[in-house]
């Protein structure tokens, strides 16, 4: 999965003194038509997105890619703007209710909670975009972000179980939806997921899905 920037100058390429290997830096997003060039509804995907982005940051498809780049991407879309900051703050500190009410102990989301609410402080008060990519390319620190995020989304539909049962397949329970596909790392995610942690953090959001044959986007609102 990667992230898209709207379209404007893109920097310079940056030497970083640590990996890149989880979020890369932003490159212009024609260098990705490169990769795959016998993929002809990639390259004219691409070629489509192209037109209304400049950049893309590539995220490994390890199966958390989706909740790794939606937490970067939509943090750095917050740097320079405190009073947004400050609003997500709050919206941060409300979900950690949703979780509680789901069930989940206290003692187990702490960290989780703390490593993900740690990234917006830091993004506050340094306002870098260097320091944000350092720390989602830290392994732990960036999983303990994907791991908030996850049990974020299993509470949000834990909670409205009612409402999202209709969208599991095969008649499974949301409460065992979310312990096999939801909660564990490397499980990768589907609308169901997306709608729900759109909106349990109120961020609306529009997704490409670049293996379908067909151009299609889907715009999740967290109204």
């Amino acid at each position: 999965m990667a992230g898209l920037f709207r379209r404007g100058k893109v920097g310079a390429k940056t030497d970083y003194e640590f990996s890149l290997h989880l979020i890369s830096e932003k490159c212009d997003i024609s260098v990705i038509l490169d990769e795959r060039p016998e993929d002809e509804i990639f390259q004219w995907k691409l070629k489509d997105l192209s037109k209304r982005y400049s950049s893309i940051r590539k995220t490994l498809g390890d199966g958390n890619c989706f909740y790794r780049a939606l937490g970067y991407a939509y943090l750095e879309s917050l740097l320079g703007n405190p009073r947004e900051i400050h609003r997500f703050k709050e919206t941060v500190i409300r979900s950690k209710g949703e979780l509680l009410s789901a069930g989940f102990d206290e003692n187990v989301i702490g960290n989780y909670f703390n490593a993900f609410f740690s990234v917006i402080e830091l993004i506050e008060r340094n306002g870098s975009s260097i320091s944000l990519l350092r720390a989602f390319n830290d392994q732990n620190w960036s999983d303990c972000i994907v791991q908030y995020l996850r049990l974020l989304t299993s509470a949000f539909l834990r909670n409205r179980a009612d409402f999202f049962q209709h969208f599991v397949d095969d008649g499974m329970a949301i409460k065992d939806f979310c312990a096999q596909e939801v909660e564990p790392m490397a499980m990768e995610c589907d609308h169901i997921q997306i709608t729900a942690l759109s909106q349990a953090l109120e961020i609306p959001l529009q997704v490409d899905p670049s293996r379908s044959v067909q151009m299609h986007g889907f715009a999740f609102s967290h109204q």
